[in-house]
């Protein structure tokens, strides 16, 4: 683990398109840190998108995390350098595609936030796997178990990790994201499946993911 420790301002790059400031914790605190590893993650993901991403949360001090503001994890991976939330800066690549991107990319610790505050991605280099969704600030219904990102979804499917899945669907689907997996949502799954060449079986794995986020046009 390559941990660099810089002060608050310091502009020097990390990356071809990343500098330590990008990653610095907002507070202005005089001793911050970042991984390098982290940094060369996201910059082989930028590479691939050939869009500019944007850190919307880097290296956080112990008083940062834990303000009201951000009311982060007494055990976050952000307080070691080692964690960083992201999206584009022009938000025109959804948060399931950079998921999928970010799991492709290696990250050991990924969370998909698509909810009323945000549409981003939390990356970590940990050394075990944690994958969770969130569609309510404050609840993260765990997919570690999954081999993919996200779980296969179908109509009636329960339980809380589906029924975010099944709201990030609704909205890459544009139809009333409400989390419940109907027929109007497999009726516009399947149209959009026969779109992409897929098999319209309104069962959403990992290839209509892959399809339907746009993260096809990137791996």
């Amino acid at each position: 683990m390559s941990i660099v420790t810089f002060k608050s301002g310091d502009k020097t790059a990390l990356t071809e398109n990343f500098t330590r400031s990008e990653f610095a914790c907002p507070c202005g605190c005089n001793s911050q840190m970042i991984e390098q590893e982290l940094a060369d993650k996201i910059q082989g993901i930028r590479d691939k998108l050939g869009k500019k991403i944007r850190i919307t949360s880097g290296y956080r001090c112990v008083s940062h995390n834990a303000s009201k503001k951000v009311g982060g994890s007494k055990q976050s991976r952000h307080l070691y350098g080692i964690a960083a939330d992201w999206r584009t800066e022009d938000r025109s690549v959804n948060p399931v595609c950079l998921g999928i991107l970010a799991q492709k990319a290696g990250f050991g610790g990924i969370g998909i936030y698509w909810h009323s505050r945000g549409a981003f991605v939390h990356t970590d280099t940990r050394g075990g796997k944690a994958t969770w969704l969130c569609t309510t600030p404050g609840q993260y219904p765990s997919t570690s178990y999954n081999a993919f990102i996200l779980p296969t979804i179908k109509q009636a499917c329960s339980g809380a990790a589906n029924r975010s899945a099944t709201i990030m669907l609704q909205k890459l689907l544009k139809v009333n994201a409400d989390g419940i997996f109907g027929s109007g949502t497999t009726k516009a799954l399947m149209l959009a499946q026969q779109k992409h060449g897929l098999v319209p079986d309104g069962i959403c794995g990992p290839k209509s993911w892959t399809a339907l986020s746009g993260a096809s046009k990137y791996l």
